[in-house]
């Protein structure tokens, strides 16, 4: 069985109007003026906490919960865990704020080597009216312990380095803050790399990720229901494509063990005796798509070369959303399924056993 689909997969920008503040100074309640830079990062700065209190447009993260939208690149070891000062064995015992049982993000090595990527989610291009700013707190035990924070915009291409700590200011968190530009599409990725401790356990730390409200995200359909103040005519112009340049855009990949699944890839890294297409569905040579494969397909084995790419729960406020999405396939079957309130039903399928459909 040799497959690859292209899809165009509608995901929808947040439209602030906290975004076209630009770099001003920002007004406490009670008189004192901050810098941009000061709003929304998961500290007090006003005195009064009024500039902690209209933080809905920041995508920000404290992981008292979970890591929020950040994931983890399944590409390395693990290694990220969440930690609070009670139950931490090393420092950091609390954290930016002085707070015992506030949790952070903690990389930690007790013998060998060590590292790991925390990845942001999807951010559409910046812009000369919208600066895109990230402010975060970082903490290490070890000087031998690297933290970068670096840009990417295509999937599989080098890290842009941003920032790196260099000269580490050992058990004590730092306040730090990035402005992201960017003509592409991208994503935010944390970078942590601890050498050898030898026994000794030894800690990178980061805490209170804030994406100040010009970074603005590409959303899940579900999403773009919650925007009620956006007319459809408008909310249909800012919906955009998922062209799998960096990721699955949200789409979970699920496959059995040791089965066939879903891989996002550019058209350049495909085998060349691979039957797939030599270009993406906009005709570029270095685009990207996810596809499919698996060998000797037919009737009888059709479930053990199954893969599902599934959405997240989408919420049409109208009843009437579309799907789009380009295919190309290969002695394949490909099935689209929509799932209401535990129902299956196929609303779309294609049996091509023998021969190419594009």
């Amino acid at each position: 069985m040799h497959g690859s689909l292209c899809f165009l997969w509608t995901v929808c920008l947040s439209i602030s109007p906290l975004s076209q503040q630009g770099v001003q100074a920002f007004q406490c309640s009670n008189g004192v003026s901050l810098p941009s830079d000061h709003v929304c990062d998961f500290t007090d700065h006003c005195g009064d906490n009024s500039d902690e209190q209209q933080c809905w447009s920041y995508g920000r993260c404290n992981f008292e919960d979970r890591l929020c939208s950040m994931t983890e690149d399944q590409t390395l070891r693990p290694g990220w865990t969440r930690r609070s000062g009670m139950i931490s064995t090393s420092p950091p015992f609390w954290d930016h704020n002085g707070n015992i049982s506030a949790h952070f993000l903690a990389l930690v090595s007790r013998v060998d080597s060590i590292s790991s990527n925390l990845r942001s989610r999807i951010f559409l291009p910046t812009n000369d009216q919208q600066v895109c700013q990230i402010t975060f707190y970082n903490f290490s035990s070890n000087q031998n312990g690297k933290l970068i924070a670096g840009l990417q915009t295509l999937c599989g291409d080098p890290i842009e380095h941003l920032w790196q700590k260099t000269e580490i200011l050992q058990s004590r968190w730092e306040r730090n803050v990035i402005t992201v530009q960017s003509s592409q599409q991208f994503q935010v990725i944390f970078q942590a790399q601890m050498l050898a401790t030898h026994g000794q356990e030894e800690v990178i730390a980061i805490d209170d990720i804030s994406f100040s409200s010009g970074c603005l995200p590409i959303l899940p359909c579900h999403e773009l229901c919650r925007i009620d103040s956006i007319d459809e005519g408008l909310r249909y112009e800012l919906c955009q494509t998922c062209g799998f340049d960096l990721d699955t855009c949200g789409l979970a990949n699920e496959a059995s063990a040791g089965r066939t699944s879903w891989m996002c890839t550019k058209v350049r890294e495909i085998p060349s005796l691979d039957s797939v297409p030599w270009q993406d569905q906009r005709g570029h040579d270095e685009g990207s798509f996810v596809w499919m494969r698996a060998g000797h397909a037919s009737v009888s084995r059709l479930v053990e070369s199954s893969a599902y790419l599934n959405s997240s729960v989408c919420h049409c406020m109208d009843g009437n959303c579309r799907l789009q999405f380009n295919y190309t396939m290969e002695n394949s079957i490909l099935r689209v399924r929509l799932y209401n309130d535990k129902v299956r039903t196929n609303i779309f399928q294609l049996n091509q056993l023998f021969g190419r459909l594009a």
